[in-house]
């Protein structure tokens, strides 16, 4: 197995600019819907912008320079890790109280691997005893069976927002991207249920400090604290460096300060891609833009670089 991946198993899924508009529609009105109806009128919009410029302009002489941009999103960044740590921490110990079947207060490792075994069979939709591409296109077909109508997808969109809004993420054994990070020990992008048992039994060997044979609660959160902590290191300094990017994209004129102008231009153009029926104001009912087309070269450097 790949080193990192064995001594980590993480990956950096998502970042976020606290002052960049979001790509996402939902997201994007959550951003700036000051009174939290639903709908963004383009004054909304501008007066909440207007509102962060000025508030990021520390020493008020009506521009923002590069340190006060990284400074303002750093503070932002960091409350938003200390949220989603926290939120992640408390999952870890539902995770630990599901897998206790007989409620002892322990797990050991028949309870821990019969956990990957339920994994494996969710995830092997069509029983050929690996987990591949065509079962998670399976899989996703069979989820899609149920019709939502437009205002239950909004329901649930709205309903998976704040955790949609996280920094900070780990692979989740929800889905079968999350499942090849984790478990594809060969990365041949087939998942066998040895892998799985294999990286669950190393995982445990690191969790099980005393080697007593079982785990507490306290072993099983320490566990998942180190790989966490790893990974939030790893998404600040990531997306710190993004905002760098970020600010340099934004100061047109390249004067090394941006102004309100610069920094309107910016969040007018996500404004206008999402009122598609151009009136000035985006909500959940109209229709969403087209999909932009990937820029294929410009994705393979952007992965080089990290």
């Amino acid at each position: 197995m790949n080193k990192i991946k064995l001594m980590t198993l993480t990956i950096v899924l998502a970042s976020s600019f606290t002052q960049a508009a979001s790509h996402n529609k939902l997201k994007f009105i959550d951003q700036y819907d000051s009174n939290h109806d639903w709908s963004l009128s383009l004054n909304e919009f501008n007066d909440t912008r207007q509102s962060r410029f000025m508030k990021t302009d520390e020493n008020n002489d009506g521009f923002v320079d590069e340190s006060e941009y990284v400074f303002e999103y750093k503070n932002k960044l960091d409350e938003q890790l200390a949220k989603d740590r926290q939120g992640s921490v408390k999952q870890t110990i539902i995770r630990f109280n599901a897998l206790d079947k007989n409620k002892n207060n322990r797990i050991d490792l028949e309870e821990y691997q019969a956990s990957a075994t339920r994994t494996f069979e969710y995830f092997d939709t069509n029983k050929d005893k690996v987990i591949d591409a065509q079962d998670s296109k399976l899989r996703k077909k069979k989820e899609n069976k149920k019709v939502l109508s437009q205002a239950e997808k909004q329901e649930k969109q709205i309903k998976n927002l704040p955790y949609a809004k996280r920094i900070l993420r780990m692979p989740t054994t929800h889905d079968f991207k999350g499942m090849l990070i984790k478990y594809d020990a060969n990365d041949d992008n087939i998942i066998t249920s040895e892998e799985i048992e294999n990286v669950r039994k190393i995982t445990w060997d690191l969790a099980d400090e005393n080697k007593d044979g079982w785990l507490s609660e306290q072993e099983y959160l320490y566990e998942f604290e180190d790989r966490l902590d790893a990974q939030m290191n790893k998404t600040r300094k990531r997306a710190v460096k993004q905002t760098y990017v970020r600010f340099r994209i934004l100061d047109k004129d390249k004067n090394e300060k941006m102004t309100l102008d610069e920094y309107q231009l910016s969040g007018h153009r996500s404004f206008n891609r999402f009122d598609t029926d151009n009136n000035n104001i985006v909500t959940l009912a109209e229709p969403l833009p087209k999909k932009r087309e990937k820029n294929k070269k410009a994705e393979k450097a952007n992965k080089k670089s990290y």
